[in-house]
């Protein structure tokens, strides 16, 4: 997706029904549909809820009136549909994928690669301990690349409201990782 022309070119066949347009239109977001529910509801059920995600937003592209991004309206329904399996199904909180951390290590020396897992899982518990309001920011913030305007778009609220979220779940994650900041570094 490169402009909003594109974009509206590509809302305009789907909407008509162009199996091309579906083809294209996964090959843009299916990846990031899939990574925004795996954070969100975990493994198991990631590719069920993404599916149901992808169907959600074929059978609701008619309805999309240019409002907000295509990409913001399609985090909307995903997210949407991510909560509702969250409300029939116990929460779940998701840990930060260990492939992250190994793309950006440049060492294979085995006591950095330990301490690299530990903090791993300590950020991950620090995360899993956040309200769903709060970690849901964090995740489309932080671990999506969105802007604050798009988490806003995404989760109904004023975009103050997601600094403000963003904001007090850094707190929260400072409190809790202070002692795994390097000394005289701030954790986060």
């Amino acid at each position: 997706m490169t402009t909003p022309c594109d974009e509206r070119q590509l809302v305009a066949q789907l909407q008509s029904g162009s199996r091309d347009a579906f083809a294209r239109f996964l090959g843009i977001f299916q990846d990031s549909v899939y990574n925004l529910a795996y954070r969100l509801v975990g493994s198991q059920d990631a590719e069920d809820v993404a599916q149901d995600a992808l169907v959600e937003i074929c059978n609701s592209i008619k309805s999309f009136q240019g409002k907000s991004s295509l990409k913001t309206w399609v985090y909307r329904v995903t997210m949407n549909v991510c909560l509702e399996h969250r409300r029939r199904h116990r929460p779940l909180f998701v840990p930060i994928d260990d492939n992250l951390l190994e793309e950006s290590s440049t060492s294979h020396d085995p006591s950095a690669e330990a301490i690299r897992s530990e903090i791993k899982n300590e950020v991950d518990t620090a995360i899993g301990r956040l309200t769903d309001s709060h970690k849901e920011v964090v995740i489309l913030h932080e671990l999506h690349g969105l802007t604050y305007k798009e988490c806003a778009e995404v989760l109904g609220c004023p975009v103050g409201t997601v600094k403000s979220r963003l904001s007090n779940a850094f707190v929260k994650l400072r409190q809790v990782l202070q002692g795994y900041a390097p000394e005289g570094e701030a954790v986060i």
